[in-house]
């Protein structure tokens, strides 16, 4: 926890950082506190030493709690406002401001619309930052320039035991690039982009110069229906607007599937759920079959797909060919798709979909 805020001007006021850290002490908090003013209240001569400390430390921190009892003429917070605009995307923000503090709306405005917790007592912002931090979690060294709430997400930890079992050692996160967060309050981490560096295993070096884009797993379904031909089976693709699309339709077409931030949703439960909601079809657990789960996209992202196959008799892809084009999705989630059915030579020779979904596509083995 770093204790970021306003440092007297004068030796005559007192810090507020002491009564904080008797707080701490009464609400049985035992981590580290990173406090960036010295304990005999002198201000260190090196500005530029200081300052490194300051954003070291805030970079080792899972939280920064902003105490902002800003005074026109003995604490303005000139830079504490500054702080706090380099860590509003953080994540790792808690604000406490007392009434009455000078020139705070801007902030307190600005927390609202980042979904930052704000209390106006020191005691409740630090209790809210104690409740944030919980039990903590085991990390060392660079793990511990990971925040706390991300470490904890699984595909973080999917990703980072990958590379550990591999032998790889994380030496440095030089920047967590963005983070995407969704859910209640946008609370959960869900697409994350952290730049890394790692010792590669077996070659005497340290790679830094990539981001790695981590995101959940998605369970893929391919629902399909034996033609006479190779050339005719037929696929079940939905037709939905993404924004990074780049093809002539300007929409994707893509098998039905997605992810979930739930933790510990079972990959079949998932599939199902999104076979339904994308398509409006319903099938039972029992006529899911395993194709198998392989990365995405090895150079840029952290993320797998687990293939599930479903096979349709003529009669059940017909009935869904008379539906081509309705519309179905999650609109609540600004999802809207539209059920197509497709033969494997209609979606190559229209290239309408990506080289991912060709791929996923062609691992189907119609038996005729």
């Amino acid at each position: 926890m770093y204790l970021a805020g306003p440092t007297p001007r004068d030796a005559k006021i007192s810090s507020w950082r002491p009564q904080a850290l008797d707080i701490l002490t009464s609400l049985g908090y035992d981590g580290v506190v990173f406090i960036p003013e010295a304990q005999d209240g002198q201000r260190r001569s090196d500005y530029d030493q200081q300052m490194t400390w300051e954003l070291d430390a805030m970079r080792h921190s899972d939280v920064i709690l902003f105490w902002i009892p800003a005074e026109k003429d003995t604490m303005p917070a000139n830079t504490t406002r500054v702080e706090l605009g380099l860590q509003i995307h953080s994540g790792k923000v808690i604000l406490g401001i007392p009434a009455g503090a000078y020139k705070t709306r801007y902030i307190e405005t600005l927390a609202r619309q980042y979904n930052i917790a704000t209390h106006n007592t020191l005691e409740a912002t630090l209790k809210t930052a104690c409740q944030r931090l919980g039990t903590g979690a085991q990390r060392a060294a660079a793990e511990c320039l990971i925040p706390l709430d991300i470490w904890r997400t699984e595909h973080l930890q999917r990703w980072y035991q990958s590379q550990t079992s591999a032998g790889h050692i994380l030496e440095d996160i030089p920047n967590i690039e963005w983070v995407l967060r969704v859910g209640p309050n946008k609370s959960f981490p869900l697409l994350l982009a952290i730049h890394v560096a790692m010792r590669v295993k077996g070659e005497n070096r340290i790679k830094s110069n990539e981001t790695v884009i981590i995101r959940p797993s998605v369970a893929t379904v391919c629902a399909y229906c034996a033609g006479t031909t190779r050339a005719q089976d037929r696929f079940i693709l939905v037709k939905e607007y993404r924004t990074p699309v780049i093809n002539e339709q300007g929409f994707v077409f893509e098998l039905p599937g997605g992810s979930s931030f739930k933790p510990g949703i079972d990959p079949l439960s998932l599939a199902m759920k999104e076979l339904k909601e994308e398509t409006g079809i319903s099938i039972s657990r029992e006529r899911f079959r395993i194709v198998g789960e392989h990365q995405l996209a090895a150079t840029l992202v952290a993320s797998k797909a687990l293939l599930l196959a479903v096979e349709l008799d003529s009669s059940e892809i017909d009935d869904l060919a008379a539906k081509q084009g309705q519309m179905h999705g999650n609109r609540a989630e600004t999802e809207q798709t539209y059920l197509y059915v497709k033969t494997r030579q209609q979606i190559i020779e229209e290239n309408l979909v990506d080289y991912v979904t060709l791929g996923q596509i062609s691992l189907i083995d119609c038996s005729r």
